[in-house]
């Protein structure tokens, strides 16, 4: 039977949890020829994009700084 003084509020509400997202960075990797590639994506796996390069590692400190900036990611 069906109680007609039934509120609304008395159901449950669901709630959502925020699945946790990968994380973005900003990362160099060291050339063959003595310079440096840097990337932006999620490390460790395929999702990855050409940043930028360095061919000293006075240079990769700036262009990895630019490219955080590139990519909207906080310097830290």
């Amino acid at each position: 039977m069906i109680n007609e003084n039934r509120s609304t509020t008395t159901r449950t509400k669901r709630r959502w949890v925020k699945k946790s997202e990968p994380v973005h960075s900003v990362w160099a990797e060291q050339n063959k020829r003595g310079g440096y590639t840097i990337y932006a994506g999620i490390k460790g796996t395929d999702v990855k994009t050409y940043a930028g390069s360095a061919m000293s590692r006075a240079t990769l400190d700036y262009n990895l700084r630019k490219a955080k900036t590139k990519f909207n990611l906080s310097i830290s």
